[in-house]
């Protein structure tokens, strides 16, 4: 995690291990999306990081959250997503339980150069359930 060489430190590295499985994570939803499939084509990547925005776990003054009754760490990241036939981004919302160290991905997004100049992106349908705490 942590993407091109002049982002290399976009992701803390207290994030990293969290901020790769959530990568992973985004990779296998652009994958499985038959919208995203269509519109940017096969064989698409999670690419670099070149945003990262993190908070929770108790920690440094951070505001609890809890998801599914438990205490977790919040990370959101942006990226280039790589390999498509156009331009596009991507942006991750996903928590990391305190406890046993699970993430979950709860929001994807994604936008094209368009998209993106005109403040709309593709929100990806993610099966969650619903006893998401306000975070």
């Amino acid at each position: 995690a942590g993407g091109l060489f002049l982002f290399a430190t976009s992701v803390p590295s207290s994030r990293r291990a969290f901020a790769d499985r959530l990568l992973e994570l985004s990779e296998d939803a652009l994958r499985s999306d038959p919208t995203v499939a269509m519109e940017l084509g096969m064989g698409i990547e999670a690419g670099g990081i070149y945003a990262c925005s993190s908070g929770g776990g108790g920690g440094g003054g951070a505001a609890a959250c809890l998801y599914r009754g438990s205490e977790v760490e919040r990370l959101v990241l942006q990226f280039q997503i790589d390999g498509g036939n156009a331009w596009a981004q991507g942006v991750a919302y996903g928590v990391r339980d305190v406890g046993d160290g699970r993430v979950t991905l709860l929001a994807l997004e994604v936008a094209n150069m368009d998209a993106v100049l005109n403040d709309r992106s593709f929100r990806i349908p993610l099966k969650l359930s619903d006893d998401i705490a306000a975070c």
